[in-house]
């Protein structure tokens, strides 16, 4: 064994030592590995964080959501639970341990500071049990705090507890005021439970009302559930679906063609982010083909060119085992030397990468280097030099003396010169398919920059208020609270127009009901699709607040009050659907269940805003006024104000706060931003995934460029007796440089060629990324293919000219 420790010691001195003899070839290779390296430990590190690290609950592979799925009549294909499906599903169902409901509130803290807005979960009492959490302090939520006439309790983070409290241990039996109500603490979570998203603090029985779990149709739940040890994913999927044939007979005109899916929860948290972890996994492994097709090109040069040396060792009684090992061992020196940079580069990205991690996972998904990562890395270092190290090593030590002494010093075989042309050609395809993905994502946020969204974004100042249902349950206190605050706003200096809704555009991509339309048949299940339109409430001046134009009709006035009639504003889409040959205007719609919900007057025709996303197409909406909607639920209360201004809107950010104070000294007022800013945000995917592969494309093209530099000036230099002779025999330079510049091209041609191939077939796998932009985009292939011509010709100048310019009768004198 020692021996064996003496022997590898001599072979990494000697290997370093041979290193620091060519300190060029060393860096280029140390320079490329950590490149390829550093971009897959990077990526890796982010599919860790993202796909691969179990949620912070015990058995976190048994925790699974629940959803209607309306897939059969073409609607959204999974809708939130009605509290009514929870109640069902807990008494049909047998797959589950047990099932709890839940979801995501605001809720206003008064006292003890400055009020303040928390985000909270109302939720079923048994959600902590269901996720297996135990407080740090007192207790969870239990059974008897959901009942209607218990007394108000809450339970809080660990977070608030420490920033609002001071962490003080007889926090627990205290009550606070959430939204007007005296709550009692009754426990305090761990720091690390941030359920069901990491913004949450406060956690309040459900305490479902008998109206709520009367109405099927009244979706707004997540119900999370824990399966139980003997039962799978498609055991429990299969035993649902006759639970959802009674519901539909139970409830046919809310339940048709009902399906229920089962989802696991962690896949539901990082199903947006999957495709993209996917994408950028493939786009780096070409970023490591393409050094690694790169370092082959390198060590097959220095092994022809210390084929002598070899030949000598092995004459002076080294074995092949031996030589192998030491020329493996060099490998093995760049391979470590290249992963131990390239992991410092990965670190470097973290902070960007970020930007990836799904805001729903836990902040335990965090970007580090941890021994998953390490070992990840370690195992590319050795498949590089198993892979790559191999083949010149095996290459060199099966030479002869005599055929290595009969060689011209460096002189390459044929097959190594055909090799090294295969690995450029290799290089350069996967460059092509890189550089195309990236002209499609770049053609694609182009094309949604040159979006109209239908508003106009610039100037404008977005505060949340969310009123409180203990004091602001009736129509007129939020109509007097509305109206107070935007007298004020209004007064301000450099505010234009000011106006109130429940969610502008982009902030929520949700909110849809079912309409009718008076004097037409009810619409049958199967027209169902048809029917679904977005929904917001809007008080006055909305839409000139906005910039949107009016169509036809009026815009929302102060005349419509509560006692006037009710009055709606549809957009240009859901006109065209439902009157194409007719003027709306005077026209009746309803929203939900016609029997019991008021009759709407068509008012107005406003033009189409993009609400659900830049890149989404407009969808069917109808607006109603704020001072008439009668609808209880805080959904369609007016939470967001908006502020049109002449110069930076964020500069009235404390004014605006002390005009709301003013009004109602208890009302947080939070989330202020600008809309260019929730615009930006819309848009930082696609300027991410943008950014990465774009830097991805840009740095295989530089390594490909550099390998086919490489190649040529040492084809030139191999060539230089042959251009002597040619030349003292009457050659002309340009002759010379032609020839170098035809071989350059034939090499390039092939792996345009090859490369446009691949990825004709490969980008497919974009189609969900790109926006008005075919996955054979022909300008995008096109200039892909030119860039990679001009790139190919630029990196074949110099070696050309080299070869054209040596003397004949220096190089005849050497040979």
């Amino acid at each position: 064994m020692k021996t064996w420790f003496e022997s590898l010691g001599q072979d990494l001195h000697y290997g370093v030592r041979g290193l620091r003899k060519s300190p060029g070839f060393a860096a280029a290779a140390i320079v490329l590995l950590a490149l390829g390296i550093g971009a897959n430990t990077a990526i890796f590190s982010l599919v860790r964080a993202v796909v691969l690290r179990p949620l912070p609950f015990p058995d976190p592979d048994r925790l699974v959501l629940i959803w209607d799925d309306f897939s059969a009549n073409r609607g959204p294909t999974r809708v939130e639970p009605s509290p009514a499906d929870y109640v069902a599903w807990k008494e049909q169902s047998r797959s589950f341990s047990d099932l709890a409901a839940f979801y995501t509130n605001a809720y206003n803290l008064t006292g003890n500071g400055e009020p303040a807005k928390l985000a909270g979960v109302r939720t079923t009492a048994n959600v902590f049990a269901v996720l297996g959490m135990q407080p740090i302090l007192g207790r969870t939520l239990d059974a008897g705090d959901d009942r209607p006439d218990a007394a108000p309790v809450v339970v809080v983070s660990e977070r608030l507890w420490r920033s609002r409290f001071g962490a003080d241990p007889n926090l627990i039996g205290r009550t606070i005021a959430l939204n007007g109500l005296s709550h009692t603490v009754v426990g305090v979570v761990p720091p690390d439970f941030q359920f069901p998203f990491k913004e949450a603090v406060v956690w309040v029985p459900a305490r479902f009302t008998p109206q709520e779990l009367a109405e099927p149709g009244n979706y707004f739940l997540d119900v999370l559930a824990r399966l139980k040890p003997e039962t799978s994913l498609a055991q429990a999927q299969a035993e649902m679906q006759p639970i959802a044939r009674k519901l539909e007979q139970q409830y046919p005109a809310t339940k048709n063609r009902l399906r229920i899916s089962v989802t696991q929860l962690h896949e539901h948290l990082t199903r947006e982010a999957r495709p993209t972890m996917a994408m950028l996994l493939v786009a780096v492994g070409l970023v490591l083909l393409t050094a690694c097709a790169n370092l082959a090109n390198l060590l097959l040069a220095r092994g022809a060119a210390r084929r002598k040396e070899i030949a000598l060792r092995k004459v002076l009684g080294a074995g092949h085992a031996r030589l192998a090992r030491q020329l493996l061992t060099e490998s093995a020196v760049l391979a470590g030397a290249g992963a131990a940079l390239g992991v410092a580069l990965s670190v470097a990205t973290f902070s960007y990468l970020s930007r990836l991690l799904p805001p729903t996972l836990p902040s335990t998904s965090i970007l580090r280097i941890d021994s998953s990562v390490l070992l990840f890395t370690a195992g590319i270092a050795a498949l590089i030099v198993l892979a790559i190290g191999s083949a010149p090593a095996l290459a060199a030590v099966h030479t002869g003396l005599e055929e290595a002494l009969r060689s011209s010093s460096g002189r390459t075989t044929t097959a190594s010169r055909r090799l090294r042309s295969l690995l450029v050609i290799a290089e350069i395809s996967m460059t092509v398919v890189l550089l195309v993905a990236a002209g499609l994502l770049l053609r694609s946020y182009a094309k949604v920059l040159a979006v109209d969204p239908g508003f106009n974004a610039q100037h404008v100042l977005l505060a949340e208020t969310v009123l409180p249902p203990s004091r602001y349950a009736a129509l007129p206190e939020r109509t007097r609270f509305c109206e107070g605050v935007l007298e004020r706003v209004r007064a301000l200096p450099g505010v234009t127009r000011a106006a109130y809704a429940n969610y502008p555009p982009l902030m929520f991509k949700g909110g849809r009901a079912l309409i009718a339309i008076e004097g037409r048949p009810a619409p049958r299940p199967e027209e169902f699709n048809r029917f679904i339109v977005s929904d917001r409430v809007v008080s006055a001046g909305y839409f000139a607040t906005l910039d949107v134009p009016v169509r036809r009709g009026r815009e929302f006035e102060a005349r419509d009050t509560a006692g006037a009639p009710l009055a709606a504003i549809i957009n240009e889409k859901l006109a065209r659907l439902h009157f194409p040959d007719q003027d709306p205007i005077g026209q009746r719609i309803v929203i939900g269940n016609p029997t019991r919900n008021p009759w709407l007057t068509i008012v107005g025709v406003v033009g189409d805003m993009r609400q659900m996303g830049i890149d989404t197409a407009a969808e069917p909406e109808i607006y109603v006024a704020a001072n008439q909607s009668t609808l209880n639920a805080p959904f369609f209360w007016p939470q967001q104000l908006v502020v049109r201004t002449t110069a930076d809107p964020l500069a009235l950010s404390a004014a605006v706060r002390q005009a709301v104070w003013a009004v109602d000294a208890d009302e947080p007022v939070s989330r202020i931003r600008s809309m260019s800013e929730l615009f930006d945000a819309e848009l930082l995917n696609r300027n991410t995934q943008l950014t990465l592969i774009g830097a991805l494309a840009l740095l295989t093209l530089l390594i490909a460029a550099v390998g086919l530099y490489a190649v040529l000036s040492y084809s030139v230099a191999q060539q230089l007796r042959e251009i002597g002779v040619r030349m003292a025999l009457g050659a002309r330079r340009m002759t010379v440089v032609l020839g170098v510049v035809r071989s350059a091209a034939l090499l390039t041609a092939l792996g345009v060629a090859i490369g446009l191939g691949a990825a004709f077939a490969g980008t497919r796998l974009l189609q969900s990324w790109l926006f008005e932009v075919g996955t054979t985009d022909p300008l995008t292939f096109a200039g892909s293919a030119l860039l990679l011509g001009i790139t190919g010709l630029v990196a074949t100048v110099v070696p050309a000219f080299r070869g054209a310019s040596i003397d004949p009768t220096v190089v005849l004198r050497i040979e």
